[in-house]
């Protein structure tokens, strides 16, 4: 690997399939090249890693199979304010990451040269970054070092975001390396990722709040001179009040950004789109064009897969997360007692704690820990590992034709959610061993409706390393329901429809997917007919959020709100049918609590629970269900029994709350339990949330939901 070179004499050189004609920047992170693959090809960013400090050629390998893991995930993210990873590879033994070129500035450049924004237009930035956020976090992926360096503004005037996960790729450990990463982090580092400590959704919030800070004043939260004083301040110092800079801001801005950059990360908001949320009802609270971030998509996580140090000599078996929480019986980790000596995980939530340490000792251990100790984060991975039980990456369909001795073609599709919704709208195709293509051809994806003739282009499949691959987006469009088939075609040139040899092609069993629409496109008796999956995440996503106004209203004794809260959760959980429901009173819209789901509720024999095992049963129960749908069906069912299992407790909380709206045991369980019925909980402490028992959530239910419409592809008759 390369270690201080001039990376000026690197321009025309070739690094995998990219000739390099320009180094454009270069930082700690590594040199950003302008490069082609020929020269009549489209211009693109060419990003060569810098190795991490202190790695020895022992666990190097290691290393660039960690490269490859994650650079999978990232190359899946595709939004249209995300700067998406379009290649990656090792060549020459670097690692290298391939973004698109576009005309735009830095988010940083815009604020020194103009100053800060307006609330409206920091408002509109702030909606188009959260939007990144939550796709990334649905999709498993936490952006981890975001900042007004990595945020652009296009000539069009929209937000684009750059170097998701890409802190997981430059894993470094001598204290030299992490201190100039510090520093390229621009001071939006939240205090549990300084400390090693674990980290989630929350950390992009804290990154978010700086984001916004710097919009609205134009400056950074925190400077200092060197990177101990910034530690110092994410660590203890209060967020400077926005008057310093300006005296036009609403009153209640500075409370919201304080909120995002709590120290303590149970006491800041837990998604982005909440922050988002509460900003524009402070700005404009009678604004009704602009839509909130209420439904969360369906594709899990919540947090990151966050990588790992390697020291030398050290193999990676003991890098594996050794938290202190247990499992209990009903999945909800148990929690050790505070102790005077531990820094290990020991609330409610999994968070570290400095319990009665003083601030000397919390300071000689976070230096001890920024220059010397591994930094090790919990590995949240529900989406690839729900994937990788079907031998591939989310929405992958792996193809193979005749390309050696007794091979022979086979592969499969799996269809996944690119945007909040519930619609499954996506695919990406994978295709292996495909036979020399003639000149000027093509192999062609299409989804094609044999009863209306409509037939849904797919793109062109392209090589890299022998493996041909497409990812198709279909905006609003259902992929469940806008076909009967799916055929891979040889096609000379471009072309609207099928025309050349059909090299595979996969029909929709039609008698399962009668039931696996149910549960994945409509219903006809849900509200607004929406599959019953699609219901259960948007429920317990409700719910979620009335968890966290009750974690609110908590601490200020506000009982009104607390009995307001348990009463609307009741009626989310039982729906109109329930024994308990009970519109909520006229007081509790004075509380501004008025959420009271859908009415068709999660439990009982008719909500979307139970409705979900049955569909799932009925399309098992017919004679074209395949081996895929079974497994994972008892894979969705093992989730919706610990999402059961969790809201029986939480209504038994909601009970308690109402005669007793002080009992704030009660409140914690439900904040955790809802919390768990939505994302699912890493209970075992493996690193990630597998769809087993204790663990799995309606975010991993949706999934496996979706893996059970896999279509199995077969050569063409």
């Amino acid at each position: 690997m390369i270690g201080n070179p001039s990376f000026e004499k690197l321009a025309g050189a070739t690094v995998g399939k990219y000739r390099l004609e320009q180094l454009l920047s270069q930082d700690i992170r590594g040199p950003i090249f302008l490069a082609r693959t020929d020269a009549s090809a489209a211009a693109c960013l060419l990003h060569i890693l810098a190795e991490p400090g202190g790695i020895s050629v022992r666990n190097r390998q290691t290393y660039l199979e960690h490269f490859q893991y994650h650079a999978d995930q990232l190359i899946t993210l595709q939004h249209p304010n995300i700067l998406p990873l379009i290649d990656y590879g090792i060549a020459h033994g670097m690692p290298y990451l391939v973004s698109p070129y576009l005309s735009m500035r830095s988010l940083h450049t815009r604020l020194a040269k103009n100053g800060p924004l307006d609330v409206f237009t920091a408002g509109r930035y702030l909606d188009q970054i959260t939007a990144t956020l939550e796709y990334a976090h649905q999709h498993g992926v936490l952006h981890g070092n975001l900042s007004v360096d990595c945020v652009y503004i296009r000539l069009d005037g929209q937000i684009v975001v750059s170097d998701f996960g890409l802190s997981n790729l430059l894993l470094m450990n001598d204290e030299q390396a992490l201190r100039r990463q510090l520093t390229e982090w621009s001071g939006t580092c939240a205090p549990e990722q300084l400390q090693g400590k674990l980290t989630g959704t929350y950390t992009d919030v804290y990154a978010l709040g700086a984001v916004l800070y710097a919009l609205l004043t134009g400056q950074p939260v925190f400077s200092g001179k060197t990177p101990e004083e910034l530690v110092q301040q994410h660590l203890y110092t209060a967020v400077p009040p926005l008057s310093r800079w300006r005296s036009d801001l609403p009153s209640g801005l500075y409370t919201i950004i304080a909120r995002a950059l709590a120290k303590d990360p149970t006491q800041r908001f837990q998604h982005p789109g909440a922050l988002a949320n509460t900003y524009h009802r402070n700005i404009d609270p009678n604004n009704r064009q602009r839509v909130p971030f209420a439904s969360s998509p369906v594709q899990p996580t919540r947090e990151a897969f966050s990588g790992r140090s390697f020291a030398a000599d050290k193999p990676l078996t003991e890098y594996a997360s050794n938290g202190n929480g247990t499992a209990s019986g009903n999945g909800v980790p148990t929690t050790p007692r505070p102790s005077s000596q531990s820094t290990g995980p020991h609330s409610l939530y999994g968070f570290s704690s400095n319990g009665l340490r003083s601030s000397d000792d919390r300071r000689s251990d976070l230096l001890h820990r920024f220059g010397r100790r591994q930094r090790q984060r919990l590995v949240w991975g529900a989406v690839l590992l729900a994937l990788l039980l079907i031998g591939g990456l989310a929405g992958t369909v792996l193809l193979f034709q005749k390309g050696g001795a007794g091979a022979v073609a086979a592969g499969q599709a799996v269809f996944f959610s690119s945007q909040p919704g519930g619609t499954t709208d996506a695919l990406s195709i994978t295709a292996q061993h495909l036979a020399t293509l003639p000149t000027d051809a093509e192999y062609m994806g299409w989804i094609i409706n044999d009863q209306s003739e409509n037939i849904i282009g797919l793109g062109s499949l392209t090589e890299k390393n022998q493996t041909w691959s497409l990812t198709f987006n279909a905006g609003s469009t259902n992929l469940l329901e806008a076909g009967d088939r799916l055929e891979i075609t040889q096609e000379q040139g471009r072309v609207k429809a099928p025309t050349g040899s059909i090299i595979l092609v996969g029909a929709f069993p039609v008698k399962s997917f009668a039931h696996i629409d149910h549960l994945l496109v409509a219903f006809p008796l849900t509200p607004g007919k929406i599959g019953l999956l699609a219901g259960l995440v948007g429920q317990t996503h409700l719910l979620d959020i009335q968890a966290a106004i009750l974690q609110n209203a908590a601490p200020n004794q506000n009982t009104s709100v607390v009995q307001c809260v348990a009463q609307s959760m009741l009626d989310i959980i039982e729906g109109q049918h329930g024994s308990h429901y009970h519109p909520l009173p006229a007081n509790c819209a004075r509380q501004n609590v008025t959420a009271t789901g859908d009415g068709y509720g999660l439990s009982g024999n008719s909500g979307y629970i139970v409705g979900a095992e049955q569909h799932a049963s009925y399309a098992l129960a017919q004679s074209d269900a395949t081996p895929v749908m079974h497994r994972h069906a008892a894979l969705m069912d093992t989730a919706l029994a610990n999402v059961t299992g969790w809201l029986t407790t939480i209504e038994q909380d909601a009970l308690k709350l109402q005669a007793d709206p002080t009992n704030l045991t009660a409140i914690q369980q439900i904040v955790a339990l809802a919390d768990y019925a939505y994302h699912g909980v890493d209970a075992n402490n493996n690193g990630q949330i597998d769809p087993i028992t204790g663990e799995a959530g309606a975010l991993m239910a949706y999934v496996q939901g979706q893996l059970m419409a896999t279509l199995s592809l077969s050569p063409a008759s």
